[in-house]
């Protein structure tokens, strides 16, 4: 009798884990913008016209109380040739404007009767430079006027009290009071101001000082709403949508460039440069998110996916809590473990408790004990007197303590 041989396996199962590679390599490209092989791209039903209206759009109005300037900033007369304004574009003939004694109708009959290089607002707490008009956008008067007081009255107050600052004072330099300085430029001029390194793309805003920053044209008016993704070092992505409501002018750009001026508010009161490019970018990446959130309200900044209700930037300093974090902006020191273990531990620090507070927490120490925290040393020391069971992590990632 022959011997039973053993039965050859089913050719099935190499096709089964054939067509799972393939499922996962195709939703792969689609995170990246290459949906053609995304076969679960081609199940999922086409949004109609009114659903895709309702997510891109800005959402309803929340009707913000907007609180009553300061007596001294409502009766305010400043010469706007005294001013501050950037070296490169210096203004010949602006139409200058206390933003509490005018609107966009004024604003409007103004320009008409006169020929103006820039309009320039000043405020409570601010100064806006910006052009005349913007290449077709009929409402810009409008949202320009809508934006700088949104942003004096509500957003700025709003940022400042994260970092722990109470108003502007701390600002020496700017003539005849204390204010941020933000120049809204297009982009050809944007990226004049403030190209860096040998990317080819335009940039569209950066800080000048840490009172000064440029801001692109874009950032004016009702914002749609945006998608971004994240990704760690180690592939693992976190995904948020930022849905502004209609009546919000202010937004990722605006949080981003002012959390620069924030971050370096201490060299008002020193003098003294604050803190390197890549702990500064990593924290105005998070600001960005964090301040549109709290500008606009709850709800703004929501996870793309399964977010029940949860805090979308809580849910971001817990993914980035994790080492290494995922680079927020530009100068991620990528060939540094110790700095990549330096905003690990920031983002772990955040994390522990309230992440509002300790933010709040992060910079009145830096800027009461910690005034200058350019060298790695510096910055460890800061970290481990905020948090000193970060030691040993610190210490396992090269840094030197």
């Amino acid at each position: 009798m022959p011997k039973n041989l053993p039965k050859k396996k089913s050719g099935w199962f190499k096709y089964v884990l054939f067509i799972i590679g393939f499922l996962i390599f195709g939703r792969y490209l689609s995170f990246w913008d290459f949906p053609y092989f995304d076969i679960l791209h081609y199940l999922r039903p086409e949004m109609t016209f009114e659903q895709t209206m309702k997510l891109i759009n800005p959402l309803p109005a929340k009707g913000y109380q907007y609180p009553q300037p300061s007596v001294e900033a409502l009766n305010r007369t400043v010469n706007c040739n005294d001013l501050y304004s950037l070296y490169e574009f210096p203004r010949s003939n602006s139409l200058c404007l206390n933003m509490f004694q005018t609107s966009p109708e004024d604003i409007t009959q103004k320009l008409s009767e006169g020929s103006y290089d820039r309009i320039v607002f000043y405020g409570e707490l601010s100064v806006f430079d910006a052009p005349t008009s913007a290449p077709g956008e009929k409402n810009y008067v409008k949202d320009l006027y809508e934006t700088v007081k949104f942003m004096d009255l509500i957003a700025i107050p709003k940022f400042l009290s994260a970092y722990g600052l109470a108003d502007v004072s701390y600002i020496k330099v700017t003539k005849p009071y204390p204010y941020l300085y933000y120049r809204i430029s297009d982009l050809d001029d944007s990226d004049k101001m403030c190209h860096y390194g040998d990317t080819t793309e335009k940039v569209q805003g950066c800080a000048r000082s840490y009172w000064a920053s440029v801001v692109p044209l874009t950032a004016v008016g009702p914002q749609m709403s945006d998608a971004k993704p994240i990704l760690r070092p180690d592939k693992k992505r976190f995904s948020y949508i930022t849905h502004y409501p209609s009546d919000c002018f202010t937004n990722e750009t605006f949080a981003h460039e002012t959390s620069h001026l924030l971050n370096d508010a201490g060299e008002g009161f020193t003098g003294k440069y604050v803190m390197d490019s890549w702990l500064n970018e990593q924290i105005a990446g998070l600001f960005g998110i964090y301040g549109a959130n709290l500008a606009c309200g709850e709800g703004t900044v929501t996870l793309q996916r399964n977010s029940d209700g949860k805090d979308a930037v809580k849910a971001l300093i817990e993914f980035n809590s994790t080492f290494a974090p995922a680079d927020l902006s530009h100068k991620y020191p990528k060939d540094n473990i110790c700095e990549q273990a330096m905003l690990t531990q920031w983002y772990a620090y955040l994390i522990k408790g309230n992440y509002q507070d300790n933010f709040k927490r992060f910079f009145t120490e830096q800027r009461s004990n910690f005034p200058v925290i350019i060298k790695d040393n510096d910055a460890l020391s800061l970290f481990l007197t905020l948090d000193p069971s970060s030691r040993e992590f610190l210490i396992s990632k090269g840094c030197i303590l």
